[in-house]
């Protein structure tokens, strides 16, 4: 019996170009091997493997992190920006008192009760009993 799957969610389907791979982990692979194999090639005699190894590394990685990270829904490029914007950029802070918050409602209805009991001894407002006889 043949089965074919589904995804929950149609957002979540991901074409696949190459042995399992999608586009954009095929130039991600593409763009790590034309960058890092003449690295390593041209650096073979002139610095010390290890330190040609690191440096391969981390040239590299920026390029499988294009086609293969992704975080919280978000691909490498737009984490990195929001990483960057968290970092380096100045935040916005919104500071709320809530207990002054707290105590200007509690004065203003205070103020309200003042006002209403002023109104009764005045003689603005009749008592509920009045109203009902």
């Amino acid at each position: 019996m043949i089965e074919v799957k589904i995804p929950a969610e149609i957002q979540e389907y991901k074409s696949k170009v190459i042995a399992g791979l999608s586009l954009r982990q095929l130039i991600a692979i593409g763009g790590a091997l034309a960058v890092g194999v003449p690295v390593g090639v041209f650096g073979y005699g002139k610095i010390s493997n290890d330190l040609l190894l690191w440096l391969v590394i981390l040239i590299v990685v920026p390029f499988v992190g294009y086609g293969f990270l992704h975080f919280k829904g978000m691909v490498f490029e737009e984490f990195v920006k929001v990483m960057f914007n968290y970092y380096f950029l100045p935040q916005k802070r919104v500071y709320e008192d809530t207990d002054a918050n707290l105590f200007i409602d509690l004065n203003e209805e205070l103020l309200g009760m003042e006002i209403m009991q002023q109104r009764l001894e005045n003689g603005e407002y009749e008592d509920e009993e009045t109203e009902w006889r």
